[in-house]
């Protein structure tokens, strides 16, 4: 018969509820520890959200920045260029070419504002013309900025200013001096670069000092039509102390001569532009920082047919320099005053010496006229006192005069005998042989007779003896009468 089935023993309530107990833990573990992940996760998923939403203003941010930058480009573009086009006066041109170096001013003797003037294929003289160029373009030149364009970037990097030396060069290109190419950056490694060639270095930094140029150097330069304004005032800044210092130290130095023969050699000036001095074997960079007056070309003016004053803007030798330069301008105004204060006084003696000599003149004029306004009255009441002249065939005779005056002229009258002789020397007075209080006397020459007046005698024609072949010649005497 078989076996019933084995019953297990029961249970106690402790052992019960131990087991109870322990699965209650172990559930409550388990449900906290699914609370705590739920938890972290819950938390992770709300930093990765505040990351997510963080990132995604700031991507919405920088979005809106850029498009407002870009925006303000835009507008600043447009304003530029509404500036640019109100200066030109509504012209526009521009153009891009491969500039190389050109020494066609030096090649036909040109020595001033020669070292930024570009050689123009004909094609853009066309061009300008076109646009209206050659109606803007002023007194002073057409000028163009010039922008070198990065052909790896697409972009631009150097900009400056220049004029125009003619349009006879090849189509495609721009002639530009040396000086011209150095400050755009051309260089050797700079086209390599641009070219993309293997191993190249990278484009010339803005502040890269300027190397020297090959003849077949070339690089892709952009040029704008743009009219500038005639310069006023620059400031340079030296970009060594050694300019300052040096130049300052050697008295034999003219700081203004070397900075006027160097801008002589210019025709404009742009803001960031480097103007080289050259003094002995030394040559120093000075840079363009400020020009006026400075309008919508950007920092850039003309130098032809305008008095330009410079400015040294500061560096560690500036005040000794500026000093030096301070005083030689004094010293210059100083010597200048007084070579002008001396020309003045001179010019003032000569108008003082001057007027005396046209008073004096003047006076002599009137006391001539008067002396002669005299000497006619004279003359007048001389020749009212003679007796009427009697006729040749008059009955009572006459006497036939002829006197030799002291001027070498001869006169005739006729006297009648019974003329008081004083009537015969009012005759020589009436006509001009002797002047107002000047005593003289009738002589004859062979035999020598005198004949003198006597106002205390009374005598007459015959009784003076008077002869009609007698030539009677009027001798002034030395004491004038009373």
């Amino acid at each position: 018969r078989p076996k019933p089935p084995r019953t297990p023993p029961p249970v106690g309530r402790s052992t019960r509820a131990m087991f109870l107990n322990a699965a209650a833990d172990k559930l409550k573990r388990e449900q906290d520890k699914r609370k705590a992940d739920l938890a972290k996760r819950q938390a992770a998923e709300r930093r990765a959200k505040m990351t997510a939403d963080a990132h995604r203003r700031e991507r919405e941010d920088l979005a809106r920045r850029e498009r407002q930058e870009e925006a303000q480009r835009r507008a600043e573009e447009r304003a530029e260029l509404e500036r640019v086009l109100t200066n030109n006066e509504g012209v526009r041109w521009e153009r891009t070419f491969v500039g190389r170096r050109s020494d066609a001013a030096m090649v036909k003797g040109i020595r001033a504002r020669c070292d930024d003037k570009v050689v123009l294929p004909p094609s853009a003289w066309r061009e300008l013309t076109n646009a209206g160029a050659a109606n803007v373009g002023s007194a002073n030149g057409v000028f163009f900025e010039i922008t070198v364009v990065n052909a790896r970037g697409g972009g631009t990097t150097r900009r400056t200013h220049a004029g125009a030396l003619g349009f006879d060069g090849p189509e495609g290109e721009a002639g530009l001096p040396a000086p011209l190419m150095r400050r755009l950056g051309a260089s050797s490694a700079y086209v390599a670069a641009a070219e993309g060639a293997e191993g190249a270095e990278e484009s010339p930094a803005e502040d890269d000092p300027p190397t020297d140029v090959d003849v077949d150097v070339a690089l892709d330069v952009k040029l704008s039509f743009r009219r500038l304004p005639k310069g006023t005032w620059v400031k340079l800044q030296p970009r060594s102390a050694d300019f300052q210092g040096e130049l300052a130290a050697d008295a034999s130095v003219d700081l203004r001569e070397l900075l006027e023969a160097t801008l002589r050699r210019r025709c404009a000036l742009t803001v960031g532009d480097d103007v080289s001095v050259v003094s002995g074997d030394r040559e120093y960079a000075l840079r363009v920082i400020e020009v006026s007056p400075d309008d919508a070309n950007g920092g850039a003016v003309s130098l032809v047919e305008t008095d330009v004053e410079v400015d040294i803007a500061p560096s560690e030798d500036y005040e000794d320099a500026m000093r030096r330069l301070a005083e030689a301008e004094e010293r210059r105004l100083a010597a200048a005053a007084a070579v002008e204060q001396e020309r003045r006084e001179r010019e003032e003696l000569a108008r003082e010496e001057e007027e005396r000599r046209a008073e004096a003149a003047e006076r002599a004029v009137k006391e001539a006229a008067e002396r002669a306004e005299r000497a006619e009255r004279y003359r007048a009441a001389a020749s009212g006192r003679l007796p009427v002249e009697p006729d040749a065939d008059a009955a009572g005779g006459c006497v036939p005069c002829r006197f030799q005056l002291p001027d070498g002229r001869t006169v005739t009258r006729r006297f009648a005998p019974t003329d008081p002789l004083a009537a015969v020397f009012d005759y020589v007075i009436s006509a001009g042989g002797a002047g107002e209080g000047e005593a003289f006397r009738l002589v004859t020459r062979w035999p020598r007779t005198v004949t003198e007046l006597d106002d205390g005698l009374a005598r007459t024609v015959r009784s003076a003896g008077l002869k009609p072949a007698d030539t009677l010649f009027v001798e002034k005497l030395e004491k004038t009468a009373a």
